[in-house]
């Protein structure tokens, strides 16, 4: 197996699988065998199995943020930022089955730690300083405080996925983001802010 791109194809394409399937059934063999890898080809990559799936979920995560930078570049405005990057989020983790992020969690400790520093890292501090951003330009109100909406928005997120609570057949997930987030920052805007957020949800679709 070639280096470089070759190796992030197989990567993608191993992620598209855990995504839909979960990693449960994951083994060192069944991974050389679905992506016809010899034993060498594999340890010249792959510490092990769980190097592979860390590497595999690393690559997903550099380019959602990638295609997070994207979508900051198109919006004009903090408010629009903020809920293009909490839509394409949620659109994104739906496409993952729940059993996946439970079976890294107790299986695979490393990757689950990998999950996390993103959350806590990357996707909190851009959520921040949207919010921070929205506050300086008077869409949000002066007296919020960032650190306690930031990590409100971050749990609403899991709010919305939690198929428990919304079950998919009953529940039209685009109105339940609505629910969740228009009448959120409503309660957090300006005068100014909710006009901005009225004008986001008019055409709004959660794909």
């Amino acid at each position: 197996m070639e280096q470089g791109i070759a190796r992030d194809e197989l990567l993608r394409k191993a992620m598209r699988a855990f995504s839909l399937n979960g990693v449960k059934n994951l083994s060192q063999r069944k991974i050389m065998q679905e992506y016809g890898l010899s034993a060498a080809e594999f340890q010249a990559q792959f510490s092990n199995k769980e190097d592979f799936l860390r590497q595999a979920l690393n690559l997903y995560l550099e380019e959602q943020r990638k295609v997070q930078l994207t979508l900051l570049a198109k919006s004009h405005h903090p408010i629009s930022e903020l809920l293009n990057v909490i839509k394409h989020h949620a659109a994104e983790l739906l496409k993952i089955t729940p059993a996946f992020f439970i079976q890294i969690e107790y299986l695979y400790p490393q990757v689950w730690q990998l999950y996390q520093r993103h959350i806590q890292m990357h996707t909190y501090h851009l959520f921040y300083e949207l919010l921070n951003k929205g506050v300086q330009q008077r869409l949000f109100r002066q007296d919020l405080n960032l650190e306690v909406v930031t990590k409100v928005l971050l749990e609403q997120i899991n709010v919305l996925l939690n198929r428990a609570l919304f079950p998919p057949q009953r529940f039209n997930l685009a109105e339940v983001f609505r629910g969740i987030f228009l009448y959120y920052l409503k309660g957090i805007s300006t005068e100014q802010g909710n006009k901005e957020l009225e004008n986001f949800f008019s055409d709004f679709a959660l794909s």
